[in-house]
């Protein structure tokens, strides 16, 4: 019988590392996983010698799901910004490289900038080059560069618009989770209707990150994100025609609704590469469907 894997996982408490703590904790898992959690206090990542630990704490992979992800505060807090989402998962690759540990980073759709220049809007395949346009998706273009340059056994796991649990600590809570609550406090909803993106239910990225080391799969660049895509609004409405609710609810332009940080009109990323590897997430409605049920929000 083969030894369990054992993996590091830094960020367990927010959405996603809950779900991949659940995951890894599955029977059916295969082959069985020895998981240690690394979140502060004990764990930094930003400590350089808690990272300088890590490096003989024999771990076979750590996944890093930490980041700094308040996207509007970034515009001014760039040195915080770029210390958790560059400098620190850079710190955290080399750290891995001197400990023969492969590392999974997760990264963002950010990244991505089309729709500004480009007359067609195809999903983005992994190859496709960054142009963030925000301070948040400029910090994570660098982090991604700067681990795959300092550690060959890397993965880098590029999702977008991710939900689940209790949402982002960060964000206060995460899109679902948040129009949920406006609505039945009977307030006005302004949602956004020309940004097409592909939310992405964690219990789903889980199970694909699972997937990844486990096997495990090529390192490098690879997109996990739930199938097709929708516009904020359209996001919106299906939330509200499963869950019965009936806001008021208005769609407005990104040019209408300015946010501080700039976003993207269309950051679809392609799934081509995962499907060919077998990874196939559920299809948009329906992870969102699972995620309501599952929530209690719609009957079971």
């Amino acid at each position: 019988m083969s030894s369990p894997l054992k993996i590091g996982l830094i960020g367990s408490r927010g959405q996603l590392g809950q779900e991949l703590v659940r995951r890894f904790s599955e029977p059916d898992l295969a082959p069985g996983v020895d998981l240690r959690t690394l979140d502060r206090p004990l764990f930094d990542v930003t400590d350089r010698a808690a990272l300088s630990e890590l490096s003989g704490a024999g771990f076979d992979v750590v996944i890093n799901t930490s980041a700094y992800n308040a996207v509007d505060a970034a515009e001014t807090a760039v040195r915080e910004c770029f210390e958790l989402n560059a400098f620190a998962p850079l710190f955290l690759a080399r750290a891995c490289r001197e400990g023969g540990t492969a590392l999974l980073h997760v990264s963002t759709d950010y990244v991505m900038s089309g729709g500004i220049h480009e007359e067609e809007q195809i999903p983005y395949p992994e190859e496709a080059p960054t142009r963030p346009l925000s301070v948040y998706g400029l910090s994570k273009a660098a982090g991604e560069r700067l681990v795959l340059e300092a550690w060959e056994r890397s993965w880098i796991v590029r999702t977008c618009g991710l939900y689940g649990g209790s949402g982002s600590g960060q964000k206060g809570g995460n899109f679902v989770t948040t129009m949920v609550r406006l609505a039945r406090e009977g307030k006005p909803l302004r949602v956004v209707s020309d940004q097409r993106v592909g939310p992405t239910a964690a219990r789903d990225l889980a199970r694909g990150i699972a997937r990844l080391v486990t096997e495990p799969l090529p390192f490098g660049l690879w997109h996990l994100t739930n199938g097709g895509n929708v516009s904020w609004y359209e996001f919106a409405r299906t939330i509200f025609d499963l869950t019965g609710l009936s806001p008021d609810l208005t769609p407005v332009p990104l040019s209408v609704y300015r946010p501080v940080a700039p976003r993207s009109p269309f950051s679809v990323l392609s799934n081509e590469k995962a499907h060919r590897a077998g990874i196939v997430l559920p299809s948009v409605e329906s992870a969102l469907e699972d995620f309501l049920r599952r929530a209690g929000l719609i009957p079971s």
